[in-house]
């Protein structure tokens, strides 16, 4: 089991992936963007990060800069449909800033469950 921080601006997305992931046997935090998740990360014991790269106030590009810059280690799943740009470019961009995986939606709750389930079996070494 993992605890996972799912951040996501769209709330049946937030709703239906929490609902998948809690099924799976992971505990789930939800926030509606970045803006406060450093706060929510520093207060809370948070194993894994999973994180959609556009949205309102902070987007998911600036959360894992700033979680990088800070020298957080925490594993860091960004997600991504698009925006003004391709889906694929933001998550390329996710990558070299340094999210440890991307996944572009629309993608199988089963695909998330096994990159977490993979991304928490890997922490515990």
């Amino acid at each position: 089991m993992a605890r996972v921080l799912l951040v996501d601006d769209d709330e049946m997305v937030r709703y239906a992936l929490a609902k998948a992931l809690r099924r799976a046997g992971h505990e789930v935090r939800e926030a509606a963007s970045g803006a406060g998740v450093l706060e929510q990360l520093r207060s809370d014991a948070i194993d894994i990060l999973v994180t959609d790269l556009v949205m309102p106030d902070e987007e998911g590009i600036g959360l894992i800069r700033e979680l990088r810059a800070a020298g957080e280690g925490l594993p860091i799943v960004a997600i991504s449909g698009g925006g003004r740009v391709s889906g694929e470019q933001y998550l390329r961009m996710a990558s070299r800033l340094g999210a440890s995986a991307t996944l572009a939606k629309p993608f199988d709750h089963r695909e998330l469950i096994e990159l977490i389930d993979r991304l928490a079996k890997n922490a515990d070494r």
